[in-house]
């Protein structure tokens, strides 16, 4: 038992979840244990993304499946499944280890991009040179960074490709500048951060990655090697020698082992990790804290998770150091868990009610290039840029995004959950706030406040919102009206959309 108060519990299972749904949080408080709640989604048994694809097109009536049957198996997934850690943890590894469906070539294949997604689903907790060595071996990650059918030099007369060999250093594993344990860069004598790789170790990492090519025509099982197309010269990559004559499969052992070690790795992954689940600006001390961890264990993403999670900085309150915006994305999830969201005709799958695309401008598997939809070091320019501070998710936020995502709420909430008895759309996702709708029926103001904190605000509200609230209900007559703008303005006011 930890004492936790209900806010720190409810602010965890946010931070670990796709959104908490009603009573979860009393549910955890009877357990009190972080870890041991931990432990237990480490085994709780997870869906497949592919199947759930499959029935995505067999509910629809189709013979073949969509890109947008695959995000929509992803919302079913998210909403209505459990394992919910495991499908916390993919969403992140997917902002880490990026493909893209907008890729041209990934465009026609959207049950391999599903495939794609349960490996990382099924490695979400395993070693992370595990999972690196299977990211590397996908088709779908060597069509995207156009690793599949590189060639060596004296095969084609032209130096290999570098994509994969360029981003697998800055993006998977180091990052582009040299770093402490605890995530400050390393300075060179003029006060520069100093680089992690040279020019000359991408050439000579393009070179260790040729020879991969498709298994036949199919991308869901990993690439096989066809050392005829492979360099076997000698390379030297960050500071370590690979031999010539060795082939591709030795080569890249060798090589995850070197990346494994390298320095950089253990804090760069843990950054990364911490800023998709717990805050944008994470102490230097919290850092060092999780990449010892990394290290301790040989980079178990488990390990690790549940050293982020359960680190005492999570419990910190009223801290710059403890607060990051909410994804599009996530809030939409966060709230269609909160009220139990239902597809029309007693349906069982999610249609594109939210138009996701145009109006998270995000969605799984969906980023625009290899660098995500926002960058880990994005700060918006005024006070968070002055103070030294990132907020990556800004960089994916605007006007124009906030009001398309704010009417999503309100005609949530209004059309299909206050007047969701008027239609009856399977393509259509409804609310049935019973508990809200009955504390206005019974003018018990109180009570609703109390039911829209808990379920949205950790269960503490701001002076200034209580108030808009608060005036929101009086200013009804019938009670029983208020419901959806009360939801609307909890929905939409910065203490929802920054989690703190």
């Amino acid at each position: 038992m930890e004492g936790l108060t209900y806010r720190q519990a409810s602010r965890f299972l946010d931070m670990a979840t796709m959104g908490i749904k009603k009573g979860d949080v009393d549910t955890f408080l009877a357990v009190d244990d972080r870890s041991a709640w931990i432990d237990a989604q480490f085994v709780e048994p997870y869906a497949s993304h592919l199947n759930q694809t499959n029935y995505q097109a067999q509910q629809r009536g189709k013979n073949t499946v969509t890109q947008e049957m695959r995000v929509c198996a992803w919302f079913d997934i998210a909403l209505w499944q459990g394992a919910q850690l495991r499908q916390r943890m993919a969403f992140a590894l997917s902002q880490i280890l990026v493909v893209g469906d907008r890729d041209a070539q990934l465009a026609p294949y959207p049950a391999d991009m599903a495939s794609f997604y349960d490996l990382l689903t099924e490695n979400a907790f395993s070693n992370y040179r595990d999972l690196l060595e299977k990211v590397t071996r996908s088709p779908v990650m060597g069509l995207f960074l156009t690793l599949e059918g590189n060639k060596a030099e004296s095969v084609t007369g032209q130096p290999p490709d570098q994509n994969y060999a360029r981003e697998v250093m800055q993006l998977f594993s180091l990052g582009l500048h040299k770093l402490n344990l605890d995530g400050t860069y390393i300075l060179d004598n003029n006060g520069i951060p100093e680089d992690t790789y040279t020019d000359d170790d991408i050439d000579n990492l393009a070179r260790l990655f040729t020879g991969w090519e498709q298994d036949g025509n199919n991308l869901s099982t990993p690439m096989v090697i066809n050392d005829m197309y492979h360099d076997m010269g000698n390379k030297r990559i960050l500071n370590h020698n690979f031999p010539e004559g060795v082939g591709a499969e030795q080569e890249l052992q060798q090589f995850l082992d070197v990346i494994m070690a390298h320095q950089n790795t253990a804090p760069f992954i843990s950054t990364l990790l911490i800023k998709r689940f717990v805050t944008s600006n994470p102490t230097p001390a919290y850092v060092e804290r999780v990449s010892n961890t990394f290290i301790n264990t040989n980079g178990e993403l488990g390990a690790v998770i549940k050293a982020i999670l359960t680190d005492p900085e999570v419990l910190k309150e009223n801290s710059i150091n403890i607060a990051k915006m909410r994804e599009p994305l996530l809030a939409m999830t966060y709230f269609y868990r909160a009220m139990d969201a239902y597809p029309g005709q007693s349906g069982d799958i999610v249609y594109d009610t939210m138009n996701y695309q145009d109006t998270f401008s995000q969605y799984p598997l969906g980023s625009p290039s290899v660098f995500n939809f926002f960058s880990p070091d994005h700060s918006p320019q005024g006070y968070l840029m002055n103070a030294g501070l990132t907020a990556p998710e800004f960089e994916l936020i605007d006007w124009s995004q906030i009001i398309k995502i704010s009417n999503v709420f309100y005609r949530t909430a209004l059309d299909y959950g206050q007047n969701r008895n008027k239609t009856n759309n399977k393509k259509e996702m409804y609310i049935a706030p019973l508990d809200m709708e009955e504390a206005a029926n019974n003018e018990d103001k109180a009570l609703l406040l109390s039911l829209v904190r808990n379920r949205f605000l950790h269960g503490e509200i701001i002076p200034e919102l209580e108030a808009r609230l608060s005036a929101i209900y009086d200013t009804h007559d019938r009670k029983y009206w208020a419901v959806p703008k009360i939801i609307f303005f909890a929905l939409i006011s910065p203490n929802f959309m920054v989690q703190e």
